[in-house]
């Protein structure tokens, strides 16, 4: 059975349930590092790896080498090319996220392992993909991730996608049983 790959984004670290992190054997995405004291980073960067949680520092290189970690994350928003980082670290794996074709091509040459496409789902914000224009966009291009909306009820409808792996944002704060 494929299992899909799990990305967790947070915002803070207060209230992180690490025991139900490590049941779905998913990811964390820090969003907003630069928001939050170095000491609560380091705490964090040392549960996640006794837990063996992969972590994953969002658009901040000092923050990346300050904490020594592999794993990089790309806002859509972020447009700097950060192919040099393997040259680096030949360790390291870098994300991205977008929102439309131009975007992934734009991640891609950025240094981009895999993307995270959003909005799959209707949620709070104006504007989704649905899962046919997702997969339109996402049949182009391999390690596409999933992003927007999805909950226990719309869980299933991932299966009918060409996507690697899901994130989720408030999903995660409901502790849903499709993450485990």
């Amino acid at each position: 059975m494929f299992r899909l790959k799990k990305f967790i984004y947070i915002e803070s670290i207060q209230d992180l349930d690490f025991e139900y992190i490590e049941k779905t054997k998913g990811s964390l995405i820090l969003r907003n590092p630069h928001k939050l004291k170095i000491a609560d980073i380091l705490s964090l960067k040392k549960q996640c790896t006794n837990s063996r949680i992969p972590l994953f520092v969002a658009n901040d290189i000092k923050m990346l080498f300050k904490l020594r970690l592999n794993n990089f994350y790309i806002s859509s928003f972020n447009k700097k090319s950060f192919k040099y980082l393997p040259l680096i670290n030949k360790h390291i794996k870098i994300i991205g996220s977008a929102h439309n074709k131009q975007e992934i091509k734009e991640k891609f040459n950025q240094g981009c392992d895999e993307i995270v496409l959003s909005r799959i789902f209707k949620t709070q914000k104006k504007g989704f993909l649905n899962i046919v224009k997702f997969n339109f966009i996402a049949s182009s291009f391999d390690k596409i991730i999933a992003l927007g909306g999805i909950d226990n009820h719309n869980f299933k409808k991932i299966k009918m996608t060409k996507c690697i792996g899901i994130a989720v944002k408030s999903s995660f704060e409901r502790k849903q049983k499709f993450l485990i």
